[in-house]
């Protein structure tokens, strides 16, 4: 049983602020090395070379988040507040479940790509497919140490597995010869995840056997399925569409804004993920859990919406920072796409909620109106499709998961105990519906 996690009344914002400063070091790690690799992509080939990596880690992406999309996000939040023997016997339980769900998907991809039904990439990456799906499954145990280690309260720790496994796909992409980056950071991520997943097994030997399981990741694995497979499946579909419709260029402009953007939305994922999930899962009762909620809007949603329009105004200057100049996005171009960002990191709040009260048919469901929703509405329009038009879509589907969001955590903490949100006096409101 997880240990209750104390919450002031009224915490401080200093108070806030010291206690996310950890998980924040988590989240910049990551932003930091993506940043770094798609510099070099840039500078060696140009936008199209970043929008073929992104391609290829869609593919990866569907391999392993089948497991860390769900399990991995479960084991966060179950690990916290165990006893070690427990913490270490559930990352084992999730090691072995999450290696063999993505097993079974990555089985499931070959089949389709021999057939010829997973033409996710352009035909010069086509022999690059296997290996991606490959790097996808290894891939898994990183993604569950650093989730273990984030439920243990240990986001330093698991700053620093992902800062090694970064640190490996930079030196592969520095040293790679001209035409051959690709491979190169497929094989440096394929060496990392393969050290660590070793590691793991030799540590899970050690398991004492006569510990009972006890703190099952079963009822996260439909939720994993859903937004494992239909995340990273449904942006490969929307890249594939805006080239059919516009040009790689396009997508390299487009991928160059969610880039961008990710080091605001990235950043509020990662503290909603590392410090508020085991905190909204430890809240036992409505009010406690309204009060984490409404912690969660203050201290991350809120000054990230504040940091976004900031970084809407500067645009040209960060792109240029992060890029190169010239790349043919303007303000108004973006406008859209931050907006849809806005509302995402709004859906998230809610999202976590669901993921801390067990509501797995309200995960899975949702699922279809975020990404899904997105590359179903570029299917929809009008060609050629426009960097303004593309972002409307993003806006459009991320209002929608939004608000199915929203609607679907009161109504299961409706039916968990008849309310969910409290008044600034303290007391319960009941919620309409």
């Amino acid at each position: 049983m997880a240990v209750p996690i104390p919450v002031p009344s009224r915490p401080g914002r200093s108070w806030q602020l010291a206690r996310l400063l950890p998980a924040l070091s988590f989240v910049l790690t990551g932003l930091a090395g993506r940043a770094l690799i798609d510099k070099l992509l840039v500078l060696r080939g140009g936008a199209e070379l970043v929008a073929h990596w992104a391609q290829l880690t869609s593919l990866a992406d569907i391999v392993a988040g089948v497991a860390l999309s769900g399990i991995g996000i479960g084991l966060t939040g179950r690990v916290a507040g165990l006893a070690p023997c427990h913490q270490r016997r559930l990352l084992r339980d999730a090691l072995r479940l999450g290696l063999l769900l993505s097993a079974a998907c990555l089985a499931a991809l070959v089949l389709l790509a021999a057939c010829g039904l997973l033409p996710l990439l352009p035909p010069q990456l086509a022999q690059l497919a296997l290996p991606a799906l490959g790097v996808g499954w290894i891939g898994v145990a990183p993604g569950l140490l650093t989730a273990w280690l984030l439920g243990r309260a240990r986001p330093g720790r698991a700053a620093l597995v992902v800062a090694a496994g970064l640190a490996v796909s930079l030196l592969a992409l520095w040293q790679a010869e001209p035409g051959v980056e690709l491979p190169a950071l497929l094989g440096a991520q394929a060496l990392f995840g393969t050290g660590v997943m070793l590691l793991l097994f030799i540590r899970a030997g050690a398991v004492d056997e006569a510990i009972p399981a006890g703190h099952g990741l079963r009822p996260f694995v439909a939720a994993g399925i859903a937004i494992g497979v239909m995340s990273p499946l449904s942006t490969a579909i929307a890249r594939l569409e805006i080239a059919a419709s516009a040009s790689w260029e396009t997508v390299g402009a487009v991928q160059a804004l969610w880039r961008t953007s990710e080091w605001i939305t990235a950043v509020a994922a990662g503290l909603l993920y590392a410090h508020f999930l085991p905190r909204l899962a430890a809240a036992k009762d409505a009010r406690r859990f309204a009060l984490e909620l409404r912690a969660a809007a203050r201290h991350v949603v809120w000054p990230s919406l504040l940091a976004l329009g900031i970084l809407w105004l500067l645009l040209p200057q960060v792109l240029a920072l992060l890029y190169r100049e010239g790349l043919p996005v303007g303000r108004l171009d973006a406008l859209p796409f931050f907006a849809g960002d806005a509302l995402r990191m709004l859906s998230w709040i809610f999202l976590f909620g669901l993921f801390a009260r067990g509501a797995g048919w309200a995960v899975t469901a949702g699922e279809f109106l975020s990404l899904p929703l997105f590359a179903a509405l570029l299917m929809l329009l009008p060609g050629p499709l426009s960097l303004p038009a593309i972002g409307l879509a993003w806006a459009l589907a991320y209002a929608v998961y939004a608000a199915f969001n929203a609607w679907a955590l009161r109504r299961s903490q409706a039916a968990r105990n008849g309310y969910l949100f409290i008044r600034r006096d303290g007391k319960s409101a009941e919620p309409n519906i």
